[in-house]
């Protein structure tokens, strides 16, 4: 029971965490309106949270390992109350900047405390099946920053919708801290000596250092940030200005994408253990996705139900990215596992900074529509830039070394 109410905490804490990494999208209309933003810098806007997201993954695995999950989680989420509140008092673009980047930074620890403590309490080959809950969980975060979000800025207005959200991240800050455990009571972790910083740099220059992990990171790079480039920074503007949805309309079709997301998790979390690999399971699920990125690429004026089926079908098959954290982490032994599932994790959200920055600049190279917002071919020059940057880390990804789950689970049983 203790081991599912550890990672059940975490999962949904997490809920908060894809909320703020995904609610700009459906709002940006609105905040680009009361705000006076452009393109370029709601691109900036969205892939500060990103920024610092992926400054502290190092630091954040270093703490993850020395000092658990319970105090680097909670103490962190008191940065992202920070965040919340001056995302919600935001009178410029500085200002609503220095909001997403404090929300980064206390979101930082999040996901990769919820992974440290599924590592820790449950056996080895079944890492990417509890991964996978509890990213498909927290997705819950993604569904309501869909339609629900819309409706409470309909409501009540973005400023004091963020304000609440500041109340219910405090919230989860003193629920993480009352309930979460680092560790089984007879784990290695108690007994373990507690590093130097000499030995913990050591230990992340050796996960850096590693080949295998070098081949995998370019698909770290551009899988999930991929899928997020498209449902938290560009759906909701293409919604609007290629196909004229008011807000209410593109929050549904936003809502689909999200529960693709989850659905596409929940598919691709326990498909290692059936195929006994996690490497071809990608490989699959990104060939795939570049056929999905193409269509929307090369369709012109495509009617909003094509539009939307193969956006809701990319979402679902870019899913495929929950395995990636769980190929790294085969690579290393336990000791070393919060600095290396946070190595994964700065490079992926290295990757969404990049990429979103890179659209926005991409979009904002198009000139303005008739009726305003960006043209049609701004947003599949988009697609055909996500696709490209897929091809490229497919092509290196193929190169990397596949640790099966059964050799893995084995290793641990050996170990034990």
């Amino acid at each position: 029971m203790t081991a599912l109410r550890v990672v059940a905490t975490l999962a949904f804490t997490l809920i908060v965490s894809q909320f703020y990494r995904t609610a700009v999208s459906p709002i940006a209309p609105e905040v680009m309106r009361d705000l006076s933003l452009t393109p370029e810098q709601l691109g900036l806007v969205t892939s500060a949270f990103f920024i610092t997201f992926a400054a502290m993954q190092i630091p954040v695995g270093m703490m993850l390992d020395r000092f658990g999950p319970r105090r680097t989680v909670s103490g962190l989420l008191l940065f992202a109350v920070l965040g919340a509140l001056q995302f919600a008092h935001a009178r410029d673009f500085g200002g609503i900047l220095a909001g997403q980047l404090l929300l980064g930074l206390g979101c930082s620890g999040v996901y990769m405390g919820g992974l440290v403590a599924a590592a820790r309490w449950f056996p080895a080959d079944r890492f990417a099946t509890i991964a996978a809950f509890i990213v498909a969980f927290s997705n819950m975060g993604t569904l309501l920053s869909a339609t629900p979000l819309l409706a409470a800025v309909e409501a009540i207005g973005w400023r004091d919708t963020y304000t609440w959200l500041a109340v219910i991240t405090g919230g989860l800050a003193a629920l993480v801290l009352l309930s979460v455990r680092d560790a089984p009571a007879d784990h290695p972790f108690h007994a373990r000596r507690r590093e130097g910083l000499r030995e913990v740099l050591a230990g992340t220059a050796a996960v850096f250092r590693d080949r295998r992990l070098l081949l995998l990171l370019p698909m770290a790079f551009v899988s999930y940030p991929a899928m997020l480039v498209v449902r938290a920074l560009w759906a909701g503007p293409y919604l609007a200005d290629v196909h004229g949805l008011d807000g209410t309309a593109r929050g549904d079709v936003i809502l689909y994408m999200s529960m693709a997301v989850v659905a596409g998790i929940l598919f691709y979390g326990p498909l290692d253990r059936r195929f006994d690999t996690r490497k071809w399971v990608v490989v699959a699920g990104t060939v795939v996705t570049v056929g999905l990125l193409t269509a929307l690429a090369l369709l012109p004026e495509a009617p909003l139900w094509l539009a939307a089926a193969l956006l809701v079908a990319f979402i679902l098959c870019t899913s495929h990215y929950v395995l990636i954290v769980p190929h790294g982490k085969a690579f290393f032994p336990e000791r070393l596992v919060g600095r290396t599932v946070t190595a994964v994790n700065l490079v992926v959200f290295v990757g969404v900074a990049a990429l979103q920055s890179a659209t926005g600049i991409l979009v904002g190279a198009f000139p303005e529509a008739a009726g305003g917002g960006a043209p049609e071919i701004a947003y599949r020059a988009v697609f055909a830039f996500l696709a490209l940057c897929m091809i490229v880390a497919l092509a290196l990804y193929l190169r990397s070394e596949d640790v099966k789950p059964s050799e893995e689970k084995n290793r641990a049983l050996q170990a034990d």
